[in-house]
C-alpha cells in the first residue's frame, strides 16, 4: 500500500473513533442529566402546593397540586395516539375552573374504539371536586401534520396552552394537573438513564472496535 492511502486510512481511523468517542460521552453526559432530573423530580413529588404557590414557581412541573373547583361543562377533550399496556387509546383532558382560568386535568386513560368516528362517553361530576395530582408540561406533538386541528372534534393531538384556549374560549394555565388514576407514578422522561449508559458503552465498543480492526489490517499489510 502507498505511503498517501496509509495516511488515508489513518486519517479515517482517526476521524471515526473522535465521532465515536464524541457521540460515548455525549450519552454520559446525557445519562447524568437524567439521574439529576429523576432525582429533582421525586424530591418534588413529595411536595403539595395550592394554586398560588404553583403561580409564584416558574418551573412548577414535578409538585404535587392541590386544587378545588367546577369541572367546565362540555368541555372535554381526548388526547389521541396514547397508548396503555399495549392497547390503542386517549388520555382524557377536562377543564377546571379555577379564579386564575381553566386548568386542564389529565384525568386518565380511556380505550379507543375500533370504529373511529365515536369517542368515549364519560360522565362529568356534578358539583365541586378535590383534586390532587402532579403538574406536568403541556404534551406538544413533535410534528403537526394535517394542517390545523378541526374544531368542531373533540379530538386533539396536543395540550398546547393556545390550543387549549381556542377550544375552550377561556385563559388556560400554562400546565397539567395529571391524576394518577392507573395506580402507575408518571415518569417525566420516556429514556431512563440506564438505556444512555447503554448507548454509551455500545459507541465506545465500536471506537475500540475500529482501532483493533485497523491495527490489524496494518500489521497483515505490513507482513505482506
Amino acid at each position: 500500500m502507498s505511503i498517501g492511502k496509509s495516511w488515508g486510512l489513518l486519517a479515517l481511523t482517526l476521524l471515526m473513533t473522535m465521532l465515536m468517542v464524541t457521540m460515548g460521552i455525549w450519552q454520559l453526559s446525557r445519562a447524568d442529566d437524567k439521574r439529576q432530573l429523576l432525582q429533582e423530580w421525586q424530591q418534588r413529588r413529595d411536595i403539595a402546593l395550592d394554586l398560588d404557590e404553583t403561580l409564584a414557581i416558574d418551573n412548577p412541573f414535578g409538585y404535587r397540586l392541590e386544587v378545588s373547583g367546577l369541572y367546565l361543562a362540555g368541555g372535554d377533550l381526548f388526547l389521541d395516539n396514547q397508548m396503555h399496556e399495549g392497547r390503542a387509546g386517549y388520555r382524557l383532558i377536562r377543564p377546571l375552573q379555577t379564579p386564575y382560568g381553566l386548568l386542564a386535568v389529565d384525568a386518565g386513560w380511556w380505550p379507543a374504539d375500533p370504529d373511529r368516528r365515536r369517542l368515549p362517553v364519560v360522565a362529568v361530576p356534578e358539583g365541586p371536586v378535590q383534586l390532587n395530582g402532579v403538574l406536568v408540561r403541556p404534551y406538544r406533538p413533535p410534528l403537526s401534520l394535517g394542517g390545523a386541528p378541526d374544531p368542531q372534534t373533540r379530538r386533539i393531538s396536543g395540550l398546547d396552552p393556545d390550543l387549549l384556549r381556542a377550544r375552550w374560549g377561556q385563559r388556560t394555565l400554562p400546565f397539567v394537573l395529571r391524576l394518577e388514576t392507573e395506580g402507575t407514578e408518571w415518569q417525566p422522561v420516556v429514556m431512563g438513564p440506564e438505556r444512555h449508559l447503554g448507548y454509551a458503552v455500545q459507541w465506545f465498543a465500536m471506537a475500540l472496535a475500529v482501532w483493533v480492526a485497523a491495527l490489524v489490517f496494518y500489521r497483515r499489510r505490513h507482513e505482506t
